[in-house]
């Protein structure tokens, strides 16, 4: 069963912006375990809050650089790519348009997340926004929305109405807490619709990559076909290149 070449959508890789990584030491670790799991194009992305302050931009930037660099000098075959998940709010759109957060990969897709108890009708509305500005959005770990989880029914509707695309953590494919989101795992990977399985991984000890155990837990249970597509795939699907 091959699982190299992993593309991990969603990593907090880098040092010092967020509850990642406290120091470079602990993200040359965790950048050693996505090569370890197999990993060969990492998106950076760190927390974002725009309706509370400013994303360090600059800070960001030289972070993603000394990611790089760390890479190229240990001849990792592993790239780290921008990108950041950002907490919604209205102003999002015009902040991605301002280049003031970065997008997945410079891509015109963007990570979003929101409150545990979020509406589908709030989903909506953002997804509107972004696309009226030109982005599509990623839904970080789909999972975690208690409305959503109620209603995979409606999950699917709305993935299929606006065109979001659907991530997932690997923990949660792997240990999914509670009856509601084993069901809803199992109904959403059963009929194809989730996107995109990422680590969500914040350090290599606590929160760590795990991506080779989420993919042959899919393998097994849905189909090689539907696991590389799922957790190989990242890069095409959001139109950017290994070699880019």
């Amino acid at each position: 069963m091959k699982s190299e070449g992993f593309a991990d959508l969603h990593q907090h890789v880098l040092w010092g912006l967020d509850d990642g990584p406290q120091t470079s030491e602990q993200m040359r670790a965790l950048l050693r375990q996505d090569v370890e799991e197999g990993i060969r194009l990492v998106f950076a992305t760190a927390h974002a809050y725009p309706k509370l302050r400013a994303f360090d931009l600059a800070l960001y930037r030289e972070r993603l650089a000394e990611a790089n660099a760390c890479c190229e000098s240990e001849g990792w075959p592993l790239r780290v790519v921008p990108g950041c998940e950002i907490h919604y709010c209205p102003a999002v759109p015009d902040h991605l348009s301002a280049g003031r957060l970065p997008t997945l990969g410079y891509s015109r897709h963007a990570l979003i997340e929101f409150a545990p108890d979020v509406s589908p009708a709030e989903i909506e509305e953002a997804a509107d926004r972004l696309y009226r500005a030109g982005y599509t959005p990623v839904l970080a770990h789909v999972e975690r929305y208690r409305r959503l989880i109620r209603s995979p029914k409606r999950a699917m509707a709305l993935r299929e109405e606006y065109g979001i695309l659907y991530q997932m953590n690997c923990n949660t494919v792997l240990y999914p807490r509670g009856l509601r989101t084993r069901y809803f795992v199992w109904r959403m990977l059963r009929e194809r619709a989730i996107d995109l399985i990422a680590s969500d991984a914040h350090d290599a000890n606590a929160r760590p990559v795990r991506m080779r155990a989420a993919y042959k837990c899919i393998a097994e249970r849905y189909g090689t076909a539907y696991a590389r597509r799922l957790m190989c795939g990242g890069g095409s699907l959001l139109g950017i290149g290994r070699d880019q």
